[in-house]
């Protein structure tokens, strides 16, 4: 018998195959075709991937860097090798009487500034509301603070409170009133502070309210005048009531920024005199950059940043709040 024949030939079943190559192009079209109908039906998530990309990056990672750095003794002078040491930072702050004060400061000038901006917004907002001659060119007067740079605000204020040549104590001479040292004493440098944080962002207050009492219905104030509500009572009734959203988020967006300003203050004062107007981020920016300790700048950011956060939340909880009126 012939050695061919004694070969067992496994049957054409259990033989695997070659894959045609219509069989791959059919697959990866499969393939590439459930990858395009996953991408239309999330179409705005794939759109939205660039940006939230762009956004950790530019976001998360300074943030964690300074979280980090909290957590370090690092100083820019004497100890560039930054090496870890915990809590140290976050409990050794509580002990820094000047962070205290500043602490103070800024919530000082934040309430002060900020309810200031409220009541004359709110003021300002129910005049324009009103129809008169020249309504629109005196609200056009008005907001033009609003536009102007805080640096060259500070500027021109700067020569308002200037002790021989001001426009302010020229103004209390002819009044019989002595000249006040304006941001050379302190007791007198935060309210001039506040006095310029008022003027400059109530009419950004008085945008946000002025819209909202337009956008208001007219059907519950004619009721009220049906049965003779004041106008007194209209406002705390209905007016106010009904402002509740616009109004909590004008607080919103005006405790943020009164809380973290900045260049106003450090072009006025630069945080003095005798520290008495140096707020927290003042207070952080020369620990950083003046003193060179950022391991307890970044500490002292970050309990800053918490602040902030506490506010916003206490705010949100307001504005869910509900209202009668």
């Amino acid at each position: 018998m012939s050695p061919l024949s004694e070969e067992v030939i496994e049957p054409m079943s259990n033989q695997a195959l070659p894959q045609s190559p219509a069989a791959a192009v059919t697959v990866n079209g499969g393939r590439a075709g459930a990858l395009s109908d996953w991408i239309d039906r999330n179409l705005p998530i794939v759109f939205n991937i660039p940006t939230v990309v762009f956004l950790a990056g530019l976001i998360a990672f300074p943030v964690g860097l300074v979280i980090v750095t909290s957590f370090s003794n690092w100083q820019l002078i004497t100890n560039q090798e930054a090496t870890a040491v915990g809590l140290e930072n976050y409990i050794k702050v509580w002990t820094d009487e000047r962070w205290l004060s500043a602490i103070w400061h800024t919530f000082y000038y934040a309430l002060a500034t900020v309810v200031g901006q409220l009541v004359l917004g709110m003021a300002t907002a129910l005049l324009f509301n009103r129809s008169f001659a020249g309504k629109a060119f005196y609200r056009s007067i008005w907001m033009m603070p609003m536009i102007a740079m805080s640096t060259a605000i500070s500027l021109v204020w700067i020569l308002f409170f200037d002790n021989a040549y001001g426009v302010l104590n020229y103004s209390l001479e002819h009044l019989g009133l002595g000249p006040i040292e304006w941001t050379s004493s302190p007791e007198w440098a935060m309210p001039s502070l506040i006095l310029v944080g008022i003027w400059h962002h109530t009419p950004f207050m008085t945008l946000i309210l002025l819209a909202g009492l337009q956008s208001l219905p007219i059907d519950p104030f004619e009721a009220a005048r049906i049965d003779g509500a004041s106008r007194w009572q209209i406002l705390m009734h209905i007016t106010l009531p009904l402002m509740q959203g616009h109004i909590i988020v004008a607080l919103i967006l005006r405790s943020i920024f009164a809380v973290k300003e900045f260049d106003t203050i450090l072009a006025i004062t630069e945080g003095g005199p005798r520290y008495a107007t140096e707020t927290m981020n003042m207070n952080i920016y020369f620990n950083a950059f003046e003193y060179g300790y950022m391991g307890e700048a970044a500490a002292k950011g970050v309990i800053f940043f918490g602040f902030i956060l506490l506010i916003q939340v206490i705010l949100v909880k307001l504005r869910r709040r509900q209202w009668s009126y």
